[in-house]
């Protein structure tokens, strides 16, 4: 009787194991930043930004135009061009000279990218949040249809 309670103790150790291995591998909220290549193909397109009307055209060449509305938009009207480049995980977009913004993705999906814009002047008042990176705040980006 003992040789089989200890076997059993064996078997239920065992178990034990295994399940909680699989918790610990299987359960996980860890959201892998895109590739390059991923966030550059999914980026390109037309964008609507939340909060205001901006219409943003991202080309795969590097450029883009900002429309202040939809209407100027479908208009083509008052754009203004601007350049952009993606490395090591930042999203380098302006106007030159006008407006610079330095972006890193926080979400991307084919139709809505969350991004945190960051900002090295802010301060904790206006509305950002800070990391490793510096200050930020969240601007939201869904796929512009009509």
């Amino acid at each position: 009787m003992k040789h089989n309670l200890k076997h059993l103790q064996s078997l239920v150790a065992v178990a034990l194991c295994v399940i909680m291995a699989m918790a610990f591998t299987s359960c996980s909220d860890d959201d892998d930043e895109p590739a390059g290549d991923e966030l550059t193909s999914i980026i390109v397109g037309v964008w609507a930004q939340d909060g205001d009307n901006d219409i943003f055209v991202v080309n795969a060449n590097g450029t883009g135009v900002v429309y202040g509305s939809p209407e100027l938009y479908e208009q083509k009207k008052d754009g203004a061009s601007f350049t952009w480049t993606y490395k090591d995980g930042w999203v380098k977009a302006g106007i030159a000279g006008v407006q610079e913004e330095e972006m890193r993705a926080k979400s991307v999906s084919k139709n809505k990218i969350v991004w945190q814009r960051y900002d090295k002047e802010a301060s904790d008042g206006d509305g950002y949040d800070k990391d490793a990176f510096g200050y930020y705040e969240l601007w939201t980006w869904e796929r512009y249809t009509k």
